[in-house]
């Protein structure tokens, strides 16, 4: 039986849970509506495209989404969406709705809402995991040796986002202890961690290249969640501490730009300068606007043009503060076609420090500010070639990287 409604709670903490309201397909119509004591708390979950107010909202069906942003961005997408729509096509013989998806997450996705009735109802964490195992089964599942993605895999991995085969896991602060899944509140002791794979389609680098690249942006001052290099013999996998669970047992609300924007992430050509005017909107903060300008200078001097709507996110905590979420997804990428998918004032082909200025002074960025950061992350973009010895990137992928910084610091 389809699903048509769906109650959403923000969770903060099991002692602080809200009933947001009430989310519905009628007809044509994608609708929700806030509950009045949600209302009356003033905590604003989406505030450019669901705004808290009373009575029934519309879904305008922008940007090519299926919900409102707020709720999309709790959905799948790539690869986690993948191992969701198989796992509809084996037990119900089509494809899943988009509140499907939703009542899939329940309560196990990334940030703070939860969808009620699950129709996964999360389970209790005890059993151990074995991340070669979680990695082959990723493997099999891309190479169709598997109908769908076993249970344990899709448990861990079927609410996750991005491109890259993923997995939420629970690591325990004793690195002897055992590995547990993540999708639930965890025992003391453990910290919510996600663990990348490599896909068939990456290099034999991809984690140990974005775990350089997360130590670049943490030598050039930005804010960079704990991350790790997972050995195993199948591979080098790249770990990061996820900055929507604090604790175990307390989570942050997250929105991605996009989907707050209600914005095709997919299409180049939105200007940097929109983060920071609604970064700067959000925040009223000075140091975020910081920040963000070393996530600009980052992504052009270190060559990641894959720096779409989606890979910038904020983050709300029970008091309803906005900032932005920590670095995520910041590693070597040529971008589609060779540009950025952000233009940088105006320019998205080839971007350079001027460039980098004048969006620093239209963001109103005092210009010593902008010129230290700018420094910083030169210094720390430049410290590449050590990290890729240190770290035994093998000579090929080094040497491409490494070409492409020595272009970029020319510019």
């Amino acid at each position: 039986m389809s699903v048509t409604a769906l109650d959403v709670r923000l969770r903060f903490s099991p002692e602080a849970e809200h009933r947001v309201g009430r989310l519905a397909v009628t007809g044509r119509d994608v609708v929700f509506q806030y509950d009045d004591a949600f209302v009356a708390k003033g905590l604003q979950i989406s505030p450019m495209r669901l705004p808290l107010r009373h009575g029934v909202q519309v879904f305008d069906r922008a940007g090519g989404l299926d919900l409102f942003g707020v709720f999309e961005d709790s959905m799948t997408d790539s690869w986690g969406r993948r191992i969701v729509d198989r796992h509809f096509q084996k037990t119900l013989r089509r494809t899943p709705t988009a509140l499907e998806r939703l009542a899939f997450v329940g309560e196990r996705g990334m940030g703070a809402l939860t969808f009620h009735p699950p129709t996964e109802p999360a389970e209790e964490p005890g059993k151990e995991l074995d991340l070669v195992k979680l990695a082959v089964q990723a493997w099999d599942f891309d190479d169709e040796k598997l109908e769908e993605a076993l249970t344990e895999l899709r448990r861990v991995a079927g609410t996750s986002g991005g491109a890259r085969p993923k997995a939420l896991v629970g690591l325990p602060k004793d690195r002897k202890a055992s590995l547990l899944p993540g999708d639930t509140d965890l025992p003391a002791g453990y910290q919510h961690w996600i663990v990348k794979f490599n896909s068939r389609a990456d290099i034999k680098d991809a984690g140990v290249l974005e775990y350089a690249y997360a130590k670049i942006a943490e030598a050039a001052g930005g804010d960079v969640p704990e991350c790790r290099l997972i050995e195993t013999k199948k591979g080098r996998f790249f770990a990061s501490r996820r900055f929507d669970r604090p604790a175990p047992a307390e989570r942050m609300h997250l929105h991605s730009v996009a989907g707050m924007l209600h914005a095709n992430y997919r299409v180049a050509g939105t200007e940097y300068l929109d983060l920071f005017k609604l970064t700067d909107g959000l925040t009223r903060d000075y140091a975020q606007k910081q920040e963000l300008f070393r996530r600009a200078c980052l992504n052009v001097m270190a060559c990641n043009r894959d720096d779409h709507l989606k890979n910038f996110a904020l983050m709300m905590g029970r008091d309803g503060t906005w900032r932005l979420s920590p670095l995520f997804d910041f590693t070597f990428h040529t971008g589609p076609n060779g540009w950025h998918t952000l233009n940088v004032a105006g320019e998205g082909e080839n971007p350079t420090r001027e460039h980098l200025l004048r969006l620093a002074n239209d963001a109103n960025l005092r210009e010593r500010d902008a010129k230290a950061i700018l420094t910083a992350v030169a210094d720390a973009v430049s410290r590449f070639d050590k990290l890729a010895k240190k770290l035994k990137i093998s000579k090929r992928t080094a040497d491409q990287v490494i070409s492409r910084l020595r272009l970029l610091r020319t510019q």
